[in-house]
């Protein structure tokens, strides 16, 4: 087809479509295999094990070879299409029928390519087979646009499309819409429409995402056409050459013979007629060859076109050609034979729609009498429910009044609960105080002593200092006077040390004992942790006052990160984590020093407790890590000891809410982490990670 530049398009058309043409230039697509590629499909052949995977592989041959060799593309078409229906593979039968329909149009044979396309069709249609429809309604479009049909070619597209909306999402589906927007594109390329080409070739362009298809020479070549309708010839003609090289690459003959004619017409157009005629010649040279008949006549004609005025004989010659082709093509017989074609598919449509209706109308008289039929069942259920109603209602009621009794009770349960878990909780805390009361006595009694002490002293330092005053005036040692006076100054001041000391352990006991606000406040982990080990440390011991060896006596040591910032907690609460943790720590260790007592273990003779309580900044979190190499835990006991009311400990030793609290403070009123990592007979180590926030 020749293309002349039609009416002047406006700058602002111009520079959007050529800048559309660069970019979907770059993701333009490629329908050849290289000879690799067959001979990878030629291998994968003779290896396959079933026979629908042959039928597939054959129809992949004969797409390989149609625009090169169109005879092996029949061979495997139709060995294709032999196995399936030897095999009774449907699926097969429709692709195969599609590829030779497609061969057949392609050599000229229209009306036999159209029959085999509308049996793939109706094989596709009859068993739902979407995407093989797709490709047989895509074939139509094409064959249509052949006999110079574009509306019921177009409209052949349009239902591939909507054929191919019902496909599963795969990259088959995404190259079956990028074709057809092509061919859409094509045909309104061939009218002259370059809106409605520029918006189907921009919609492949959208749909082309990952580049499926690539180098299509066909499609470049029409891009070259587009920009000699533009005025463009010379950039025409640089797509022409970049569409011919890659036909000689890939051997493509088909689309060669179409693209050397669009060449040659340019020549014409350009009054160059010499080289419309040298290319026009071996276009007709590569449509010959694999007897691609398009291309022989539109080569044929424009060669003898060409001749008329320069040598009558060659003129004659090849508008022989073009007029046997043309025959082949279009003539009387074949449009018969097509005709014949086409009113027996449509009277195949007629008669599917035909069955159609009588088995919808089959369906509808069903429907009616299975309609009428649930109708008299829910009429009779209805009845007999109604007869039943009464005495449902009566027993309901009944139902209702024991429900709403055991409901009652359950509330009256639920508060008791509620209550009891109140009071086990504070009795947890409770305990918690009591374990401290020792250690904090003993604590006080070390300040209380130094002012007892210093004050007794003092005294002696008075009794001194006003007998040396009352002394005559002559007397009196003044430098023995200044020291008294100095000595009674410093034991003041230790005096009042010890006595603020004693203050703070009373003001942190009261901390710890009274009931927590919830509001966090910036705290020093560190002494937090050095106050509650050393007061739980002598709190233990001082449950044991026998005074013999086996009185309890461990190490314990406090490892703190000198960097360590302060944290925004309530110290309350992580105080109570802390005590609970080191408390069952320093049990741990007593545990298993009374276990070797007993049973004189030789592992453990030189057996020496410790606890172990460090603090460190990690990720932007605070980790303090509770250490003992008592006892240890099995698996078991590991997996069960924040949950409530779980103790290892004897009745009376414990409530099993230390850890559970501990846990519930930390991760859910702190945002923090509570872990432990124990071996059982070696000892335990807990993690608690607390989050720095606002330090």
């Amino acid at each position: 087809m020749i293309f002349y530049p039609s009416k002047p398009l406006t700058l602002i058309m111009k520079l959007f479509f050529l800048s559309f043409l660069m970019a979907f230039l770059s993701g333009a697509i490629c329908f050849a295999q290289s000879r690799q590629e067959i001979d990878s499909l030629k291998h994968e052949l003779s290896i396959a094990k079933h026979d629908t995977n042959r039928v597939l592989i054959l129809v992949e041959l004969a797409v390989s070879y149609q625009n090169t060799n169109t005879d092996s593309a029949l061979k495997y078409g139709q060995k294709a299409l032999d196995l399936a229906q030897k095999i009774k593979f449907l699926r097969g039968q429709a692709r195969a029928f599609h590829r030779l329909g497609s061969t057949y149009r392609v050599i000229g044979d229209l009306p036999q390519a159209l029959s085999l396309i509308y049996n793939g069709l109706q094989i596709s249609e009859e068993n739902h087979f979407y995407y093989e429809s797709t490709r047989g309604l895509n074939s139509l479009g094409l064959l249509f646009l052949n006999l110079n049909d574009g509306t019921k070619a177009v409209n052949y597209l349009q239902q591939a499309l909507k054929s191919n909306q019902l496909v599963e999402n795969s990259e088959e589906k995404e190259e079956a819409n990028v074709l057809i927007m092509s061919n859409i594109g094509r045909i309104y390329l061939e009218r002259n429409q370059l809106d409605s080409v520029v918006y189907y070739f921009r919609k492949a362009q959208i749909l082309d995402r990952k580049g499926i298809l690539r180098s299509s020479p066909s499609h470049i070549s029409n891009l070259g056409q587009i920009e000699f309708l533009l005025g463009n010839g010379q950039k025409a003609m640089e797509y022409s050459q970049k569409a011919i090289q890659l036909c000689k690459q890939n051997n493509d003959h088909r689309t060669a013979g179409t693209v050397y004619g669009v060449f040659a017409n340019y020549f014409k157009e350009l009054n160059q007629p010499d080289s419309a005629i040298h290319y026009s010649k071996i276009g007709l040279v590569e449509s010959q060859s694999i007897d691609f008949k398009d291309g022989i006549l539109r080569n044929s004609r424009l060669l003898a076109e060409l001749y008329e005025s320069r040598d009558i004989q060659k003129a004659y010659e090849y508008q022989k050609i073009a007029t046997t082709t043309n025959e082949d093509l279009y003539g009387a017989k074949k449009i018969q034979v097509l005709q014949k074609t086409i009113v027996d598919e449509i009277d195949r449509q007629r008669q599917m729609e035909v069955e159609l209706v009588t088995h919808q109308n089959q369906l509808k008289q069903y429907a009616f009498l299975a309609g009428l039929g649930v109708l008299l069942l829910i009429a009779f259920i209805l009845y007999r429910t109604n007869k039943q109603q009464k005495r449902v209602n009566h027993l309901l009621h009944r139902q209702k009044e024991e429900i709403n009794h055991q409901r009652d009770k359950a509330e009256k349960t639920l508060t008791e609960l509620k209550s009891t878990q109140s009071q086990l909780i504070q009795k947890e805390k409770l305990a918690s105080l009591g374990e401290l009361t020792a250690g904090i006595a003993h604590e006080i009694q070390n300040p209380l002593n130094f002012v007892n002490n210093f004050s007794e002293l003092s005294v002696e330092l008075v009794s001194e200092l006003l007998e040396e005053r009352n002394k005559e005036h002559g007397e009196r040692d003044e430098e023995l006077e200044k020291e008294l006076l100095n000595d009674l100054a410093q034991n003041q001041e230790k005096i009042n040390l010890h006595g603020k000391r004693a203050s703070s352990i009373v003001k942190g006991m009261l901390e710890h004992s009274r009931q927590s606000t919830g509001e966090r406040e910036l705290t020093d982990i560190n002494q937090l942790a050095d106050e509650y080990l050393r007061l739980a440390y002598h709190g233990f011991r001082a449950k044991d006052k026998d005074g013999s060896a086996t009185r309890f006596n461990s190490e314990y040591e406090l490892i703190m990160d000198k960097d360590l910032p302060k944290i925004e907690v309530v110290p309350q609460e992580i105080g109570r984590v802390l005590l609970n943790l080191i408390n069952n720590a320093f049990y741990a260790v007593n545990a298993r020093r009374d276990c070797a007592s007993a049973v004189q273990n030789a592992a453990d003779v030189n057996y020496s407790p410790k606890v172990v309580v460090s603090t460190q900044v990690v990720d932007n979190q605070v980790v303090i890590q509770v250490k003992d190499n008592g006892v240890g835990m099995s698996k078991e006991v590991q997996a069960k000891i924040f949950q409530p009311f779980f103790t290892t400990k004897p009745t009376g030793k414990g409530t099993g809410l230390g850890l559970s609290l501990a846990y519930d403070i930390v991760t859910k009123g702190h945002g923090g982490t509570i872990e432990c990592e124990s071996v059982e007979g070696e000892g335990t180590t807990f993690i608690v990670t607390l989050p720095i926030q606002n330090s």
